[in-house]
This record gives C-alpha cells, structure tokens and sequence, in this order.
C-alpha cells in the first residue's frame, strides 16, 4: 500500500500526464468522430447527368429519384461549382433503345479516380433498377402476346436462394449470428492495438525510476521484488485503461447499437459487449506482464524500449489480422500453432462466443488471465534492481 500510495503521489504531481492520459482522449476521440461523420455527410456522392435528348427525360428522371433517395447529390452541367465524382451521360437513341422490344440501350460513365467510392456504386444500383423495371416490362409484352398465365417476375428471376445459417457445431443458427460474427471480426482488428498504451505506463513506470535517481532509495528500503512489481502493474494497468477508455466506450456502443447498424435483431447485444469489456481488461493485463517480463529480459535503455514496443505491437497486430482473415473453428495442426502467439487466445475467446461455443470462449480467457498471472510471477524472480540500474 505505500508503494502504491507513492505512485499516486506521483501521478497527481504530474498533471501533464493526467491531462494527456485521462482528459485529453475524451476530447480528441468525439472529435475524431465528428469530423468523420461531418466529412460524409458534408460530401454526399455528386453525380452529374447529361441528358442529350429530351426524350431521356423518363429514365434521367428516374435515376435521378433513385439517387437523391439514397444519399446522393445529383446536378448538372451548368453546376460549374461542384466537382462531380460520376459524370453519367445518356445520348441521343436511348430512349428509343431502351422502349423497344430488341433494343440495347447504352450510357457513358466518367468516374473520377480521387472520386467518393461509394459513387460508382450508388450509379450502378441506380441503373440496375432502371434495367429491372424495363426487363419486367419487355417479358410483360412478350407474356400477353403469347398470352400465357405466368409472372414476370418469375420469368425474370428463376432462381431463388434460401439461406440457412449453421455454427461451426452445426447448429442452425440466424442470420443475426452471422452478422455479429463480421462485427466481432472487426472489433478485434481494433481492440488489441488500442490496449498499446500500457507498454509506455510499464516501462515508464520502472525504468523512470532510474532516470529519476529514485530506484535507489526504493532499493533500500524493505520492499520484495513482487510488492515493487504490483505497485507498478496496478498504477500502469490503471493508466492504460483510462487512456484507452475512450475506444473501449466506443467499441462497447458500437456493439450495443449493433442491431441499428446492421438493420436486424442482434439479442446477444448486450452480453457482447460485456465479453468486448472483460477482453479489453485481459488484454490490458496480458500487455503488461509481457511488457515487463520482456523489459527484464532486455534492459531498460531507449533502444530495448523500442523493441519492446515492436514484440507486442507485432503479437497484437498477427491477433487482430488472425481474427479478420482466418476461421479459428477450422484450424487443424500446424496452423493450430498460432495459438501460441500471445493475444491469439483473447482473439478465439471473442470469436469462440459469436460461434456458439461459450465454454471455448472461457476456456481462452481462462488461459489467458493464468499466462498473465505466470508472467506476473516469473517476472518477480527474474527482478534484479542492481542488474536494472547498470542497464
């Protein structure tokens, strides 16, 4: 308790760091997030449409409605002011191509290179409806002449795809899970590396003690290694969450809003993001017992710190691209040895649970919080405050 009680002495001493760690992100993260969402909703896709013949007007018209409905800006040649991303040109003949029974219409379609990507697609979408509604129209004509009693639509599309959706134990499941499946992907490609603050707390913590000329002073009095180590663990682990807070609310919405984003009914909402939480902690924990154990093992100098920082960085990097690219349910041997890369287990807990398999999920976790723990301890018996101050 006196070490710790030092270490909170010298926080509040701090206040650089206090404003840098604790007050700071809760500004520049909204921020961040203002700005983003400013730059899509001040930068809608613009597209232009040049309409060659007034007989166009009918189809112009009509994906004109399509993309001002889904977020576009349509204008004109006469807006010389706006910088259109997609310059779409219908020319003379299109409507007569378009209402005949074997005509082919044709458009042109300028895209610029630096353009918004979400443009071209928007343009694509608006075309296709415009050649549904006409092929809809066609095969009507051709049905009433032949005077058949059948669906357009079935003759349009005769083809329907039913989905079913299975865990990796072969278990029906919904399309929910599978949804919150991509989302837990994503959030592991961003929760490791977010947990990096904790690495400068670590080594920080120790190593500024003998760049503060204090480490001998705490040699000498009648502290153990493991007292010396926790002291420093807490106060770090402390720091890290509290810089990272901000990601970790962001994520915890993000995944509680889930079922807004994506438009259907995610029900393991709640208890998800208490997972995300309880992984974020680990992770944190797990980052420091490595970090330490490796600033042991290496030294304190700048350059050992860098390294350090490289180790851990590179372990949480191969966890986040694990989980996005790679099926963890499917990996046989030798693949399977990725799970020895720290951080690969926090990463099958995550997609262990969207997979249906909850006992998985705390079996990692389980493993994970016991390697921490192991570190922790190893990491006591290798601590050498002598070693330390000649590095």
């Amino acid at each position: 308790m006196t070490l710790l009680r030092k270490e909170w002495i010298d926080i509040k001493r701090d206040k650089k760091l206090l404003i840098g760690t604790l007050i700071l992100p809760f500004f520049i993260l909204p921020l961040i997030g203002v700005i983003l969402y400013a730059s899509v909703v001040s930068q809608p896709p613009v597209i232009e449409l040049v309409n060659q013949s007034p007989s166009n007007s009918v189809y112009v018209d009509e994906i004109a409605s399509y993309i001002t409905s889904h977020g576009g800006q349509v204008i004109n040649s006469s807006d010389s002011n706006v910088t259109p991303d997609v310059i779409l040109t219908f020319p003379a003949g299109f409507y007569k191509n378009m209402t005949s029974l074997g005509g082919k219409g044709e458009v042109y379609m300028t895209i610029e290179i630096s353009s918004n990507t979400k443009a071209q697609d928007l343009v694509d979408n608006a075309l296709y409806n415009v050649l549904y509604n006409v092929s809809l129209s066609r095969i009507s004509h051709l049905i009433n002449a032949s005077h058949l009693n059948v669906s357009p639509s079935n003759v349009r599309e005769p083809l329907e795809v039913v989905y079913t959706y299975i865990t990796p134990t072969h278990h029906v499941t919904t399309q929910a899970r599978d949804q919150l499946v991509e989302l837990a992907r994503i959030i592991a490609l961003v929760l490791f590396p977010s947990a990096t603050p904790v690495i400068f707390f670590i080594t920080d913590g120790i190593t500024g003690e003998k760049e503060r000329k204090t480490l001998e002073s705490l040699l000498a009095s009648p502290i153990s290694p493991m007292e010396f180590i926790v002291s420093k663990l807490v106060v770090s682990m402390f720091l890290g969450l509290m810089s990272s807070l901000g990601d970790l609310i962001g994520i915890s919405v993000f995944s509680l809003f889930a079922s807004t984003i994506f438009g259907i009914s995610l029900s393991l909402s709640a208890s998800f993001a208490s997972l995300i939480v309880g992984i974020y902690v680990e992770t944190v924990l797990l980052t420091a017992a490595i970090s330490l154990i490796l600033l042991l093992i290496f030294g304190g100098s700048t350059r050992n710190i860098q390294i350090i920082n490289f180790l851990v960085l590179s372990f949480g990097m191969i966890a986040s691209f694990t989980a996005l690219f790679i099926n963890l349910a499917q990996v046989t041997f030798p693949l399977s040895l990725i799970y020895m890369i720290p951080y690969e287990q926090l990463s099958a807990s995550l997609l262990f649970y969207v997979f249906g398999l909850p006992g998985e999920s705390i079996f990692y976790l389980s493993v994970t919080l016991i390697a921490s723990i192991v570190l922790l301890f190893i990491s006591s018996k290798l601590f050498n405050p002598e070693r330390l101050l000649l590095k």
